[in-house]
Protein backbone atom coordinates (compact mmCIF):
# COMPACT_ATOMS: atom_id res chain seq x y z
CA UNK A 1 0.00 0.00 0.00
CA UNK A 2 1.43 3.10 -1.37
CA UNK A 3 0.80 6.61 0.80
CA UNK A 4 0.02 9.31 -1.57
CA UNK A 5 -0.21 13.21 -0.74
CA UNK A 6 0.56 16.53 -2.22
CA UNK A 7 3.17 18.90 -0.92
CA UNK A 8 3.39 22.81 -1.75
CA UNK A 9 6.66 23.81 -3.53
CA UNK A 10 7.90 27.47 -4.23
CA UNK A 11 9.27 26.09 -7.62
CA UNK A 12 9.58 23.02 -9.70
CA UNK A 13 13.09 24.29 -10.45
CA UNK A 14 16.53 23.36 -8.90
CA UNK A 15 19.84 24.07 -9.71
CA UNK A 16 21.33 20.94 -11.28
CA UNK A 17 24.57 19.94 -9.43
CA UNK A 18 25.37 17.52 -12.40
CA UNK A 19 27.50 18.04 -14.90
CA UNK A 20 25.98 19.61 -18.34
CA UNK A 21 22.42 20.75 -17.32
CA UNK A 22 21.08 23.74 -16.05
CA UNK A 23 18.34 22.50 -13.56
CA UNK A 24 16.82 19.85 -12.66
CA UNK A 25 12.83 19.00 -12.13
CA UNK A 26 11.71 16.71 -9.88
CA UNK A 27 7.76 16.11 -9.88
CA UNK A 28 7.58 14.12 -6.83
CA UNK A 29 8.78 13.53 -4.06
CA UNK A 30 9.36 9.43 -3.81
CA UNK A 31 9.29 6.45 -6.39
CA UNK A 32 7.36 3.44 -6.34
CA UNK A 33 9.66 1.20 -8.52
CA UNK A 34 11.12 0.23 -5.01
CA UNK A 35 14.83 -0.91 -7.21
CA UNK A 36 16.82 -2.26 -4.25
CA UNK A 37 20.00 0.26 -4.77
CA UNK A 38 18.01 3.76 -4.89
CA UNK A 39 20.54 6.34 -4.30
CA UNK A 40 18.06 8.82 -3.53
CA UNK A 41 16.49 7.25 -0.36
CA UNK A 42 17.89 9.68 1.78
CA UNK A 43 15.39 11.91 0.71
CA UNK A 44 13.36 10.04 3.00
CA UNK A 45 14.64 12.20 5.73
CA UNK A 46 13.75 15.48 4.39
CA UNK A 47 10.28 14.39 3.34
CA UNK A 48 8.78 13.98 6.63
CA UNK A 49 7.55 10.45 6.06
CA UNK A 50 7.99 7.57 8.55
CA UNK A 51 6.96 5.08 5.60
CA UNK A 52 9.61 2.91 3.79
CA UNK A 53 11.01 4.36 0.56
CA UNK A 54 8.86 3.26 -2.03
CA UNK A 55 5.69 3.10 -0.04
CA UNK A 56 4.55 7.26 -0.27
CA UNK A 57 4.63 9.53 -2.98
CA UNK A 58 3.91 13.23 -2.98
CA UNK A 59 2.41 15.02 -5.98
CA UNK A 60 4.38 18.58 -5.71
CA UNK A 61 2.08 21.49 -6.24
CA UNK A 62 2.98 24.89 -7.31
CA UNK A 63 0.95 27.77 -8.45
CA UNK A 64 4.15 29.83 -10.35
CA UNK A 65 4.56 28.65 -13.42
CA UNK A 66 8.19 27.87 -15.31
CA UNK A 67 9.33 30.99 -17.19
CA UNK A 68 10.22 31.34 -20.36
CA UNK A 69 12.74 34.02 -19.75
CA UNK A 70 14.40 32.20 -17.32
CA UNK A 71 14.66 28.80 -19.33
CA UNK A 72 15.04 29.54 -23.18
CA UNK A 73 17.32 27.26 -24.20
CA UNK A 74 18.38 25.71 -21.15
CA UNK A 75 19.38 22.25 -20.99
CA UNK A 76 16.46 20.69 -18.20
CA UNK A 77 16.49 17.27 -16.68
CA UNK A 78 13.30 15.02 -15.58
CA UNK A 79 14.82 13.77 -13.25
CA UNK A 80 17.42 13.38 -10.39
CA UNK A 81 15.74 11.40 -7.39
CA UNK A 82 12.25 10.48 -8.65
CA UNK A 83 11.22 8.88 -11.90
CA UNK A 84 8.86 11.61 -13.95
CA UNK A 85 7.17 8.35 -15.26
CA UNK A 86 6.40 6.85 -12.16
CA UNK A 87 2.75 4.74 -12.43
CA UNK A 88 1.17 7.64 -10.75
CA UNK A 89 1.78 10.05 -13.58
CA UNK A 90 -0.72 8.10 -15.67
CA UNK A 91 -3.29 9.69 -12.86
CA UNK A 92 -1.82 12.71 -12.14
CA UNK A 93 -0.22 14.06 -15.30
CA UNK A 94 1.84 16.70 -13.51
CA UNK A 95 5.01 15.62 -15.90
CA UNK A 96 3.24 16.10 -19.16
CA UNK A 97 1.94 19.36 -17.49
CA UNK A 98 5.65 20.62 -17.14
CA UNK A 99 6.80 19.66 -20.50
CA UNK A 100 3.92 21.66 -21.99
CA UNK A 101 5.46 24.73 -20.20
CA UNK A 102 8.52 23.43 -21.33
CA UNK A 103 7.79 23.88 -25.06
CA UNK A 104 6.73 27.35 -25.20
CA UNK A 105 10.22 27.74 -22.73
CA UNK A 106 12.01 25.71 -26.02
CA UNK A 107 14.49 24.63 -23.51
CA UNK A 108 16.37 21.67 -24.24
CA UNK A 109 14.55 18.77 -22.43
CA UNK A 110 16.81 14.95 -21.46
CA UNK A 111 14.37 12.71 -19.55
CA UNK A 112 15.55 9.44 -17.40
CA UNK A 113 13.40 6.50 -16.48
CA UNK A 114 12.55 3.65 -15.96
CA UNK A 115 8.97 3.49 -17.28
CA UNK A 116 7.51 3.21 -20.84
CA UNK A 117 4.99 5.65 -20.06
CA UNK A 118 7.18 8.16 -21.52
CA UNK A 119 5.56 7.00 -24.86
CA UNK A 120 2.50 8.77 -23.96
CA UNK A 121 4.01 12.05 -24.42
CA UNK A 122 5.65 11.53 -27.69
CA UNK A 123 3.62 13.91 -29.19
CA UNK A 124 5.26 16.43 -26.80
CA UNK A 125 8.67 15.27 -27.45
CA UNK A 126 8.03 16.11 -31.52
CA UNK A 127 7.30 19.75 -30.78
CA UNK A 128 11.47 20.60 -28.64
CA UNK A 129 14.15 21.73 -31.03
CA UNK A 130 16.23 19.57 -28.76
CA UNK A 131 14.70 16.84 -26.56
CA UNK A 132 16.48 13.30 -25.26
CA UNK A 133 14.97 10.46 -23.79
CA UNK A 134 16.87 7.81 -21.52
CA UNK A 135 16.00 4.33 -20.12
CA UNK A 136 17.97 3.15 -16.97
CA UNK A 137 19.00 -0.40 -17.88
CA UNK A 138 20.98 -2.34 -14.33
CA UNK A 139 20.77 -5.31 -17.15
CA UNK A 140 19.61 -7.17 -19.74
CA UNK A 141 18.17 -10.40 -17.39
CA UNK A 142 14.23 -9.36 -16.83
CA UNK A 143 15.10 -12.02 -13.94
CA UNK A 144 17.40 -9.76 -11.86
CA UNK A 145 15.19 -6.37 -13.13
CA UNK A 146 12.28 -8.00 -11.25
CA UNK A 147 14.07 -8.65 -8.24
CA UNK A 148 15.81 -5.61 -8.16
CA UNK A 149 13.34 -3.55 -9.97
CA UNK A 150 10.00 -4.52 -9.46
CA UNK A 151 8.28 -1.67 -10.25
CA UNK A 152 9.89 -0.31 -13.46
CA UNK A 153 8.77 -1.60 -16.81
CA UNK A 154 10.45 -5.13 -18.25
CA UNK A 155 13.56 -5.27 -20.39
CA UNK A 156 11.69 -5.89 -23.54
CA UNK A 157 9.23 -3.16 -22.87
CA UNK A 158 11.84 -0.66 -22.36
CA UNK A 159 13.52 -1.98 -25.57
CA UNK A 160 10.27 -1.89 -27.35
CA UNK A 161 9.83 1.67 -26.15
CA UNK A 162 13.25 2.63 -27.28
CA UNK A 163 12.88 0.90 -30.73
CA UNK A 164 9.22 3.64 -31.16
CA UNK A 165 11.46 6.68 -30.14
CA UNK A 166 14.00 6.04 -32.22
CA UNK A 167 11.95 5.63 -35.59
CA UNK A 168 9.69 8.49 -34.33
CA UNK A 169 12.76 10.53 -34.77
CA UNK A 170 13.97 11.48 -31.09
CA UNK A 171 17.01 10.90 -29.83
CA UNK A 172 17.78 8.17 -27.26
CA UNK A 173 20.21 7.17 -24.84
CA UNK A 174 20.75 4.45 -22.31
CA UNK A 175 22.32 4.57 -18.93
CA UNK A 176 23.45 1.32 -18.33
CA UNK A 177 23.76 2.03 -14.53
CA UNK A 178 23.85 1.16 -11.91
CA UNK A 179 26.29 -1.66 -13.04
CA UNK A 180 25.91 -4.85 -10.44
CA UNK A 181 29.37 -6.82 -10.33
CA UNK A 182 29.18 -10.53 -11.63
CA UNK A 183 25.31 -10.16 -12.29
CA UNK A 184 25.34 -6.96 -15.25
CA UNK A 185 26.21 -8.30 -18.50
CA UNK A 186 26.77 -4.63 -20.13
CA UNK A 187 27.44 -6.45 -23.88
CA UNK A 188 23.81 -7.44 -23.17
CA UNK A 189 22.74 -4.32 -22.42
CA UNK A 190 24.17 -2.59 -25.71
CA UNK A 191 23.55 -5.65 -27.79
CA UNK A 192 19.90 -5.38 -27.38
CA UNK A 193 19.29 -1.68 -27.54
CA UNK A 194 22.36 -0.59 -30.00
CA UNK A 195 19.88 -0.61 -33.02
CA UNK A 196 17.90 1.91 -31.28
CA UNK A 197 19.98 4.39 -29.39
CA UNK A 198 22.11 7.62 -30.41
CA UNK A 199 24.82 6.91 -26.75
CA UNK A 200 25.43 5.42 -23.43
CA UNK A 201 26.17 6.10 -20.65
CA UNK A 202 27.73 3.67 -18.12
CA UNK A 203 28.04 3.74 -14.11
CA UNK A 204 29.63 1.92 -11.15
CA UNK A 205 27.03 0.22 -8.14
CA UNK A 206 27.82 3.09 -5.40
CA UNK A 207 27.53 0.98 -1.97
CA UNK A 208 26.18 4.29 0.24
CA UNK A 209 26.46 3.43 4.13
CA UNK A 210 22.54 4.28 3.92
CA UNK A 211 21.80 1.50 1.69
CA UNK A 212 24.74 -0.57 1.63
CA UNK A 213 22.71 -2.99 3.67
CA UNK A 214 19.81 -3.40 1.86
CA UNK A 215 22.14 -4.16 -1.25
CA UNK A 216 24.55 -6.95 0.14
CA UNK A 217 21.18 -8.68 1.77
CA UNK A 218 20.01 -8.66 -1.47
CA UNK A 219 23.59 -9.88 -2.45
CA UNK A 220 22.85 -12.61 0.08
CA UNK A 221 19.49 -14.00 -0.74
CA UNK A 222 19.55 -14.03 -4.28
CA UNK A 223 23.52 -14.57 -5.31
CA UNK A 224 24.95 -15.74 -2.08
CA UNK A 225 28.08 -16.95 -4.93
CA UNK A 226 29.08 -13.33 -5.24
CA UNK A 227 29.37 -12.21 -1.55
CA UNK A 228 33.55 -13.23 -1.98
CA UNK A 229 33.64 -10.88 -5.09
CA UNK A 230 31.29 -7.56 -3.19
CA UNK A 231 33.17 -7.73 -0.44
CA UNK A 232 36.48 -7.57 -1.85
CA UNK A 233 35.00 -4.60 -3.95
CA UNK A 234 32.76 -2.66 -1.35
CA UNK A 235 34.02 -4.17 2.29
CA UNK A 236 37.59 -3.46 2.29
CA UNK A 237 39.78 -0.78 3.44
CA UNK A 238 42.18 -0.52 0.36
CA UNK A 239 40.09 0.01 -2.43
CA UNK A 240 40.24 -2.64 -5.89
CA UNK A 241 40.89 -2.02 -9.47
CA UNK A 242 37.70 -3.37 -10.01
CA UNK A 243 36.18 -0.20 -11.22
CA UNK A 244 39.34 0.60 -13.09
CA UNK A 245 39.49 -2.38 -14.99
CA UNK A 246 36.15 -2.64 -16.10
CA UNK A 247 36.09 0.67 -16.99
CA UNK A 248 38.76 0.52 -19.16
CA UNK A 249 37.46 -2.67 -21.01
CA UNK A 250 33.90 -0.40 -21.46
CA UNK A 251 36.02 2.17 -23.37
CA UNK A 252 38.12 -0.07 -25.60
CA UNK A 253 35.05 -1.88 -26.62
CA UNK A 254 33.44 0.72 -27.43
CA UNK A 255 35.79 2.65 -28.99
CA UNK A 256 36.43 -0.63 -31.22
CA UNK A 257 32.51 -0.83 -32.07
CA UNK A 258 32.88 3.25 -32.61
CA UNK A 259 30.11 3.63 -29.98
CA UNK A 260 29.63 6.71 -28.17
CA UNK A 261 29.88 5.88 -24.57
CA UNK A 262 30.50 7.97 -21.40
CA UNK A 263 31.75 6.18 -18.34
CA UNK A 264 31.15 8.35 -14.75
CA UNK A 265 32.79 5.47 -12.50
CA UNK A 266 34.34 7.36 -9.43
CA UNK A 267 34.58 10.88 -9.78
CA UNK A 268 36.19 11.34 -13.31
CA UNK A 269 34.61 11.09 -16.83
CA UNK A 270 35.72 9.11 -20.03
CA UNK A 271 34.18 9.06 -23.36
CA UNK A 272 34.28 6.80 -26.04
CA UNK A 273 33.16 7.14 -29.94
CA UNK A 274 32.05 9.74 -31.50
Amino acid sequence: MITIASTPVKTYLSKSKIPGFDYVINPYVGCPHKCVYCYAEYMRKFSGHTEEWGDFLDIKECAVPLRPAQLFRTRVMLSSVTDPYNPYEQQYGLTRRLLQQLIVCQAHVYILTKSTLVLRDLDLFKQFAECEVAFSFSSADDSFRQLAEPGASSVSEKTDALKTLHEAGIRTAVMGAPLFPGISRWKDIITLTRPYVNRYGFDSLNMRPAYQKKVIGFITRHYPQLLPLYSDIFLQEEPTDYWKKLGEEIQSYCQQENIRAEIYFGSSRSYSGN
